[in-house]
């Protein structure tokens, strides 16, 4: 497990450090909380895939997700943004949630009160389509597009969200999202992970993610000072293990200039 830095400044009043935590998808977390403990970061951001299911497995099975949710949250203040997987939109369920929109039947993958209830327990903050103030940063989440018509994700929120005074973080799960739809926003830093790095990473880039196919524009790394892309903390296919593309702690420091 890696710990990756990145420094940026802020055209705001404002500094902080920022640990981000993607794609646990429920894998065992020992080896990121030692790291977190050390950077002590005034905030940790969870862009989404943290866990398959939230309060629906029996009570004797462990529940990584939720448990490293908890652990992070009684570390420093913590916002969890939904991905794909949360809300159903794992690629096993697109074929079957077009066929009940086509016949008008209500898609049953979306996040429920009870998920609501199960992430609140554990001290985080959850951001669905919606933002909050915080020591002058303005942090949002943006959901994930692909249950939508088109996959494409609801950004009429955004629009008053970049009015708001402060400096921007955003966790968007899709990296994709960057060039698509949010460049246009006033948005200072957005966040994300989805990509797995590419899974094998050739000369630097990154082979293969998924809503992008091969040889991806965004897999990893800092672009234009806008976009961070985490390589995710969880080998999440077996067959495929990761080459030359090891799991990460992403740790951002912004400094007022």
């Amino acid at each position: 497990m890696q710990n990756t830095r990145y420094k940026l400044t802020s055209p705001h009043p404002v500094s902080f450090k920022a640990c981000v935590v993607a794609d646990l998808h429920d894998r065992p977390y020992g080896k990121i909380l030692p790291i977190l403990r050390r950077e002590r970061p005034d905030l940790i951001l969870i862009p989404g895939d943290l866990t398959e299911q939230f309060d629906t497995a029996p009570a004797h099975v462990p529940h990584p997700g939720l448990e490293l949710l908890a652990e992070c949250a009684a570390l420093a203040p913590t916002f969890y943004a939904l991905g794909n997987h949360e809300i159903g939109g794992c690629h096993r369920n697109i074929r079957e949630s077009k066929r009940m929109r086509a016949e008008k039947k209500p898609i049953p993958f979306e996040i429920t009160p009870s998920d609501k209830n199960a992430i609140d327990s554990t001290g985080a903050i959850l951001l669905y389509q919606s933002y909050e103030v915080w020591n002058g940063l303005v942090i949002g989440g943006l959901g994930s597009g692909l249950l939508n018509p088109g996959w494409i994700p609801d950004l009429t929120w955004l629009y008053d969200y970049v009015k708001i005074p402060g400096y921007k973080l955003l966790m968007s799960h899709h990296p994709e999202y960057f060039d698509r739809y949010l460049r246009p926003f006033n948005i200072d830093l957005t966040v994300s992970g989805h990509a797995h790095g590419g899974q094998w990473r050739i000369f630097g880039r990154g082979v293969y993610a998924p809503d992008q196919g091969l040889f991806p524009k965004y897999t990893s790394g800092l672009h234009e000072d806008r976009l961070i892309i985490s390589r995710g903390v969880a080998n999440t296919v077996p067959f495929a293990p990761r080459f030359f593309n090891p799991c990460e702690v992403v740790t951002v420091e912004v400094n007022a200039k």
